[in-house]
């Protein structure tokens, strides 16, 4: 009954800091994304202790707050999260050092008796979270107004979360529309036709199967430059997508890239995008650069040039100081200041610096500090690779299916695949299980 009692006089204030806790925890896995979003995780610790003073919680939660992140460090270190189990261990820490001057805090409120007095307390904290949230209002904007990138990087996670949250939609209530395709689209005022090309391997058309077999092919959309073309695959069987059971889908399976690999990746990421790549970015790359796919100078300047680093507006400085510590790790030593204000543009200075000694000598580097490795994935496909370019070699995919969940007969085996330009297209193939 007390406990009922307690929440019941508790649970405005135990709803705001349960929420800001989640909000915190949200905030540490996007800064393992976005390594310059920390100080929104320091505004909702400050946010939880203020908040817990003037609801008069006590020094006991944070105690609680740094056993639960304590508690989830091993799973995030199982899942092979280093980063976020450091980021998670931080603030174990700091909500340890919170319960400490809480401590201090509910004893100061137990020496203020008169209900005056915790009156005045209360007012106190309360003018203290207004004078918090109006500053942090002000840095936020100011930020807002004088780094451009802000800005840009604001919208671009707006967008991908509306589109995420659109797909879920339309995933779930509106397949016909989720599993179509763009025949033709405008690229710079081009019309280019969809050419998804789905290769199934194993089993063939017509074959018999029993027990698990292992469903292996590849997938490919023929106008894309830089890599497959293809960011999802998907199962389906004895149907459509609405029809059909879904079985399941296909993603590049975990890769343990070389710590060297990793620290010529984040740096270039880091250096020219003002963040650190994606797990899938990490992985694509450093395959193609391990299985010696691509060299080093190639995975620099695609790195470069994929995400439209050249078509920023950026100060001579700027564009320089990226360059320099992107492809040569140190500081820029003002060199190309007169050449750039007279007769060099930023596409000539790049071609000198990634065409540089100095960077030549930085990938011999390289090469000496790691092994190269032999094709033992799934998803290096040479043979693609080398008809339709080698941007298709990581194109390959394998799913394991069960046929003894279904009955003996004849079915029909739908692998659907899906271009972010072009939407989906798909290969069927007709198969009988006879177990």
């Amino acid at each position: 009954m007390k406990i009922l009692k307690f929440v019941k006089v508790k649970k405005i204030g135990l709803l705001f800091l349960v929420s800001f806790f989640i909000l915190l925890i949200v905030s540490l896995v996007l800064r393992n994304i976005f390594s310059k979003t920390y100080p929104i995780s320091i505004f909702f610790v400050v946010l939880i202790f203020i908040l817990s003073q003037y609801f008069d919680f006590e020094y006991r939660y944070f105690i609680s707050f740094a056993l639960i992140l304590l508690s989830t460090c091993p799973f995030l270190l199982i899942f092979k999260l280093n980063l976020l189990a450091e980021y998670f261990a931080n603030y174990v820490y700091g909500f340890l050092v919170l319960g400490v001057v809480g401590y201090f805090f509910d004893n100061l409120r137990e020496k203020l008796k008169s209900k005056v007095t915790i009156k005045i307390y209360k007012k106190v904290f309360l003018s203290i979270l207004i004078i918090f949230l109006l500053s942090s209002a002000l840095i936020f904007v100011r930020d807002y107004w004088r780094n451009t990138d802000y800005a840009v990087l604001i919208k671009e996670n707006f967008v991908k979360f509306a589109d995420s949250a659109k797909d879920k939609y339309l995933r779930t209530f509106r397949k016909d529309i989720y599993y179509s395709g763009l025949d033709v689209i405008e690229v710079d005022g081009k019309k280019i036709s969809r050419d998804i090309i789905i290769n199934i391997d194993n089993p063939k058309a017509g074959s018999n199967i029993s027990k698990t077999i292992d469903l292996s092919g590849w997938a490919i959309e023929t106008n894309s430059i830089d890599n497959t073309g293809i960011d999802k695959i998907e199962f389906f069987f004895d149907g459509i997508p609405g029809n059909g059971k879904y079985l399941g889908s296909f993603s590049i399976p975990y890769y343990k890239s070389d710590i060297e690999t990793v620290k010529f990746l984040e740096n270039l990421y880091l250096q020219f995008y003002n963040r650190k790549p994606f797990s899938s970015e990490l992985d694509f790359w450093a395959i193609n650069l391990e299985y010696n796919i691509m060299s080093y100078y190639d995975i620099a300047g695609n790195i470069i040039n994929k995400l439209n680093f050249m078509d920023r507006s950026l100060s001579n400085e700027d564009f320089t100081s990226a360059l320099y510590r992107g492809l040569l790790n140190k500081d820029y030593d003002g060199f190309w200041t007169d050449r750039l204000e007279t007769d060099l543009t930023h596409a000539d200075l790049l071609y000198i610096v990634i065409n540089s000694e100095e960077f030549h000598k930085r990938s011999e580097n390289y090469y000496e500090s790691i092994s190269i490795k032999e094709n033992d994935l799934d998803i290096i496909r040479r043979d693609v690779g080398e008809k339709y370019g080698k941007q298709f070699t990581l194109s390959g995919f394998s799913f394991e299916f069960d046929s003894t969940k279904f009955n003996n007969g004849k079915y029909s085996l739908y692998i659907y695949a899906r271009s972010p330009d072009f939407g989906w297209g798909y290969e069927v193939i007709d198969i009988n299980i006879n177990n």
